[in-house]
């Protein structure tokens, strides 16, 4: 394959695939004012907010959903600053950001680890682990590089599983680093097989894999008390519709406009 194949390949997998194309066209919509857009394309993202304000302490699942109504009522309002669908998730985000100090976690094993979270931490596994967005999607919402974010998803993987990287050897965090790469994807069967050879006598290693492997489970376990139901999320659809009949949109200045349609950094204070 050469090089300007995989990357139209690699394109097409992620800015031009059907599911981002359909919220884009949605989010265009809604920026016109259309309600029942907005409610829809915010519909994919629904769960992943669930999840986070779940790890962050919400547990309560009317206490949740009263914070969900607040956090899409105000992705509403400020959807005149997107542009992209990547802008739409950087605010998301950002917003997120807000509940994490606002309620103390205080989960039990196997997930006691959950409680030490921090805001991007919490996030990565939300929308990582839990709703397998991808690479490029991650680092535009968090602003963050591609060394950094496998960096990053590495640490989060060592302390759900409560290995402590600062008492291993170098080598043993490069090793380690590799199989949290390998368990993202992205590599040849070819290079899977040599990774794993090159780690097959590895202890900390191969007992970060195992015990990654194993954690999962759990997670997915917990993720059926994280998200709405069908009639949950019914019913939070046309709450969202009266919320936001009565809900201004919020125009940013023209600087701000014109600067946003180049990088989304002129955010509205929240």
């Amino acid at each position: 394959m050469t090089l300007k194949k995989f990357r139209v390949q690699r394109l097409s997998q992620d800015s031009f695939s059907p599911e981002r194309r359909l919220v884009r066209s949605l989010l265009r919509k809604a920026a016109r004012g259309n309600l029942h857009a907005y409610v829809q394309a915010s519909s994919n993202y629904t769960n992943l907010i669930s999840e986070y304000l779940y790890l962050a302490g919400l547990t309560g699942k009317a206490e949740r959903i009263f914070e969900m109504k607040n956090v899409l009522g105000d992705c509403w309002r400020y959807l005149p600053y997107t542009r992209r669908v990547s802008d739409f998730e950087r605010f998301l985000q950002v917003r997120l950001e807000r509940y994490h100090s606002a309620s103390a976690p205080h989960f039990q094993e196997p997930h006691q680890a959950l409680n030490n979270l921090s805001h991007e931490g919490r996030f990565l596994l939300a929308a990582r682990f839990l709703n397998n967005w991808s690479h490029k999607t991650l680092r535009l919402a968090l602003r963050t590089r591609k060394k950094e974010l496998s960096l990053s998803l590495m640490q989060l993987r060592c302390l759900l599983t409560g290995i402590e990287t600062e008492k291993l050897t170098w080598v043993e965090q490069a090793q380690i680093l590799r199989i949290s790469e390998l368990l993202e994807g992205g590599y040849s069967n070819k290079d899977c097989r040599k990774i794993e050879r090159e780690i097959s006598g590895q202890y900390h290693a191969l007992q970060f894999k195992t015990d990654w492997l194993s954690y999962r489970c759990e997670l997915a376990h917990l993720r059926s008390e994280m998200i709405l139901d069908d009639s949950e999320q019914a019913e939070l659809n046309a709450a969202m519709i009266d919320l936001i009949k009565l809900q201004p949109m919020e125009k940013p200045r023209l600087y701000d406009s014109l600067v946003n349609q180049i990088s989304f950094v002129r955010l509205p204070l929240l």
